[in-house]
């Protein structure tokens, strides 16, 4: 067993258009965690905010005498992982648009700052650690409020070109005459905004909600067969609320995705609900760190 003096802690932060999540993780399992809400106004409001987030586990881990060795962010919208910063602005976090957050919070609190996208980061915390850990291809998933998912294969994310890739929620589902639409807007029309409420509805046995899950089913089972017929991945890992609710639409997804895969081989692909639940992308912003 190491002397505790050598152990490292790692603090991981995951900002969500609500609520801002922070772990104290060693490396295996979170010790601590904390949230705050997330502020919308400015940059330096949700700055100290972030900042008042992370410092009890910064204290944590001073009074348990272990050194911090960094910290990882996980935020919504498409981050430049190169260049470290929000390249499109955040769906839920406009004023987040070009910002170097990760520098910032690294230049206040003096350990290093490591950014991703939030979806990268629920991938790396199940491929890594959690229900895709026997898997070495794996395709994330997080249903929410959007749609989000990161490519897990040969233990790291796959960024693309220009950190472009994992953008699941802009899938074109819908080639109609008057408009074209992607499965993101397809998903949030069909719940009207609100997965929980609609779910909640279709487990109280409402027809029309659960006519929605039925038409959820066929959407993503379509979705699922063009990622397969794409990459190939060994399993899909569904985290956000909707793994929640997994069982209202999974199953009619899993039916209509093997009946659009090209290879028989490939419709062996497991989906699988996330191991971590809400923890996972602030323990996969860690593991940027780790």
């Amino acid at each position: 067993m190491r002397h505790a003096g050598k152990k490292q802690y790692i603090i991981g932060v995951d900002i969500g258009g609500t609520k801002m999540s922070a772990v104290l993780f060693d490396g295996e399992k979170v010790l601590a965690d904390y949230a705050l809400a997330t502020p919308k106004d400015n940059v330096q409001h949700l700055l100290i905010m972030l900042e008042a987030l992370v410092d009890p586990l910064m204290d944590a881990a001073r009074e348990a005498k272990v050194k911090i060795k960094g910290i990882g962010i996980g935020v919504a919208g498409a981050v430049d992982f190169k260049k470290q910063i929000i390249a499109k602005n955040s769906p839920n976090l406009e004023i987040l648009n070009k910002v170097k957050l990760a520098s910032l919070l690294e230049e206040k609190r003096r350990v290093p700052v490591i950014m991703d996208n939030d979806a990268n980061c629920f991938a790396r915390a199940e491929g890594a650690l959690g229900a895709g850990k026997k898997y070495g291809n794996i395709y994330g998933i997080t249903i929410g409020t959007g749609i989000g998912g990161g490519w897990w294969i040969n233990n790291d994310i796959y960024y693309g070109a220009h950190s472009g890739a994992n953008e699941p929620g802009r899938f074109i589902m819908n080639m109609g005459a008057e408009e074209r639409a992607d499965i993101e807007t397809i998903y949030q029309k069909l719940t009207q905004h609100n997965l929980f409420k609609a779910a909640q509805e279709a487990y109280r046995g409402d027809v029309l909600a659960e006519k929605v899950f039925d038409e959820l089913g066929e959407l993503f089972g379509i979705f699922l067969a063009n990622v397969v017929n794409l990459i190939d991945p060994e399993a899909f890992i569904i985290g956000g609320g909707a793994a929640e609710a997994s069982d209202l639409f999974i199953p009619k997804a899993k039916k209509v995705m093997k009946e659009h895969i090209m290879n028989p081989d490939s419709k062996k692909i497991k989906i699988l609900k996330g191991k971590f639940g809400p923890e996972a992308g602030a323990i996969g912003a860690a593991l940027l760190v780790a």
